[in-house]
């Protein structure tokens, strides 16, 4: 009987013991993110974070860092890589040769649905091939973001038609700035986040953008007129994170993140929907005093825009096959993935409306 008590006071003292020691700490992984604290982005990214938290029962949480405060924009891929950050936005623009692979969501394609983008771009980017090019620079993609159909906003005299671009000093990035300049613009090198200064001092006379963006970044402010190109949308940007940092997360929490990040397409598709009509809606009554006249550019020149947009389709594909890749299997794949998603769209309807 001595024993058995004794038995049971060790048993006692160790549960003792093991409820004052502290639970498991949760994982957190860092976050980098260059762009503000406010808009339909920075909004859908910190559902992103409270998402994962959520569904992993705190098991796993995600520190956002806004504004560039651990690196800039062109400094996104390799500080990620390194794992200055465990992951965070990376806006491929700045690596054309680097992130060539996800460089081809970006091309200006005959879609404006911000939805069908990033359900095409998330299956481009989750392919195997892709996968592989990215796992080579120490990084996995997450899943999609974008930033809507791509308009320029100016400042003084407004682009009411292809011919007004001709010697206007514009801040274009990507594929769509090279166009600009193919059709006579003068290209500017500017960050997105200094737009607002460049159309006040006079460096620019326009700034390619985005519907919501413009106002989140308040460039609404220093601009005169918004002219929507109804050419293309913008998706050459993506969360990713740095692999070694992913191979540390347990199954359960690596399951969570791909499922929330399947389930971000469908949160950011319809906010971005939302936000975009209603940044319009707002741009054009007014904020605080500020007007911006509301162009649409004509179907005619709207056409013209996308004929000038195949060559630069083309030179992709070599660029591609430079780097080993299947150029062109690549573009019939997100071919196919556009008109996959149109056509769901268009029988279904969009997923929150089902």
């Amino acid at each position: 009987m001595k024993i058995i008590n004794q038995f049971f006071k060790a048993a006692t003292l160790t549960t003792a013991l093991l409820s004052a020691l502290p639970a498991d700490a949760a994982t957190v992984l860092t976050y980098g993110e260059p762009g503000p604290n406010r808009g339909a982005r920075a909004g859908a990214t910190k559902w992103f974070a409270q998402e994962v938290e959520k569904r992993s029962g705190g098991d796993l949480k995600i520190d956002i860092m806004w504004g560039g405060a651990l690196f800039k924009a062109n400094a996104s891929r390799q500080s990620i890589a390194a794992g200055v950050v465990d992951m965070g936005t990376i806006i491929q623009d700045y690596f054309p040769k680097e992130m060539v692979s996800f460089s081809l969501t970006n091309l200006p394609f005959e879609n404006l649905d911000p939805w069908v983008g990033l359900k095409a771009s998330y299956d481009h980017m989750k392919s195997a091939e892709v996968s592989d090019n990215l796992a080579k620079q120490n990084l996995a993609f997450v899943t999609s973001y974008m930033l809507s159909s791509v308009i320029l906003i100016c400042k003084g005299d407004a682009v009411r038609s292809l011919d007004d671009l001709q010697g206007k000093k514009i801040r274009g990035v990507g594929t769509f700035g090279k166009i600009f300049g193919d059709l006579g613009a003068n290209l500017v090198s500017m960050s997105i986040y200094k737009a607002y200064q460049g159309l006040g001092n006079g460096l620019l006379d326009c700034s390619q953008g985005y519907m919501d963006a413009t106002i989140a970044l308040k460039q609404h402010e220093a601009a005169d007129s918004l002219t929507k190109l109804n050419w293309g949308i913008y998706t050459g940007l993506g969360i990713f994170i740095n692999q070694n940092s992913l191979m540390k997360l347990s199954p359960s929490q690596r399951k969570v993140l791909d499922e929330v990040a399947v389930d971000f397409l469908n949160h950011l598709g319809k906010n971005v929907i939302i936000s975009d009509n209603k940044a319009e809606q707002l741009l054009t009554q007014g904020i605080d005093g500020h007007h911006m006249e509301m162009i649409s550019l004509s179907p005619a020149d709207s056409k013209k825009l996308h004929a000038a947009s195949q060559s630069h389709i083309i030179k992709w594909q070599r660029e591609a096959i430079k780097s080993d890749l299947d150029g062109k299997g690549m573009i019939e794949k997100y071919k196919k993935f556009l008109t996959k998603y149109s056509q769901e769209r268009d029988r279904q309807g969009y997923p929150w409306t089902r």
